[in-house]
């Protein structure tokens, strides 16, 4: 698979998490779940956290998929009963680190 279209998955894969992170922290308070400040810190946090890893563009790419690997696992844990939310974050995971060994164009 070539370097954009791996480039694209990784962006639509962070699009994608970050949404349904937001989305699910924002509705905590309407959850019945035993910590909802866990669960809001978890998941808007882990949203922060991939926003700033992909964003920040003076970042050297190992801080970067580092950032974006704990905020894909922060909500990934708050999100576990789901199965396909943590995949899709195992999946970010890879692809993060995959992309930062890359050699960065000039």
């Amino acid at each position: 698979m070539s370097s954009a279209a791996l480039s694209r998955i990784h962006r639509g894969l962070i699009a994608t998490l970050v949404s349904i992170y937001l989305v699910a922290g924002l509705a905590g308070p309407f959850v019945d779940v035993d910590n909802k400040i866990l669960w809001i810190a978890f998941l808007c946090g882990g949203a922060a956290l991939i926003l700033v890893g992909a964003m920040v563009r003076a970042l050297p790419p190992r801080l970067s998929a580092v950032l974006i690997a704990i905020g894909a696992i922060a909500g990934g844990i708050a999100l576990l009963w789901t199965i396909l939310v943590p995949l899709a974050a195992a999946v970010l995971v890879a692809l993060s680190f995959s992309l930062s060994r890359r050699p960065q164009a000039a």
